[in-house]
């Protein structure tokens, strides 16, 4: 039968094993982003001083207009307001998925939620935000395209009029009303 190892060596393992498990693998449910949002756009938002991007969804941005019986509204700031009125006096989880891409600003990616509430899915339920096209980082989150269809049918947000879609707005894309 062995002695049973010191405490101080005990700790010292401790130690090191924490210090060797970077912080993000340390992260689990337990230990999500919380707090109170700050949003910055449609899919960007603060929460404990984080900047993170919702992940499986993309709102057009800030300064993007859409065109609603033939006049161009301030969408971006619709979807900024629409993701401000989800997580209004409620405290936002959020559970990191993915890095950004090295050599980018961009933020991290997650899924946050606020009073339980999903809030990828409530954009593109409410029609603010989009599913983006092809492989995304941290998946394609399942559902997604059935409640987008059906925003679409409703006409809700967006669904509303015309609008370019984030992504090509970004290349450069505008509507023929905001050329004139």
């Amino acid at each position: 039968m062995t002695a049973p190892a010191p405490r101080s060596s005990v700790l010292i393992a401790l130690i090191v094993l924490a210090l060797s498990v970077p912080p993000a693998a340390m992260a689990g449910a337990a230990d999500d982003i919380r707090g109170q949002a700050r949003i910055i756009d449609g899919d960007s938002l603060e929460v404990a001083g984080q900047t993170l991007d919702l992940a499986g969804v993309d709102a057009p941005e800030i300064e993007q207009r859409c065109e609603r019986r033939n006049r161009l509204y301030d969408c971006g700031r619709l979807a900024q307001a629409a993701l401000m009125d989800l997580t209004a006096g409620t405290e936002v989880a959020c559970r990191l998925l993915a890095a950004a891409p090295a050599g980018t600003a961009a933020p991290p990616l997650a899924r946050c939620s606020a009073g339980g509430y999903d809030l990828s899915e409530g954009m593109v339920y409410t029609g603010w935000a989009l599913m983006p096209p092809g492989p995304q980082a941290g998946g394609r989150i399942a559902g997604f395209e059935t409640i987008q269809d059906k925003a679409a049918e409703k006409q809700r947000g967006l669904w509303k009029g015309s609008f370019v879609k984030p992504w090509e707005w970004r290349k450069g894309a505008r509507l023929p009303l905001e050329t004139q």
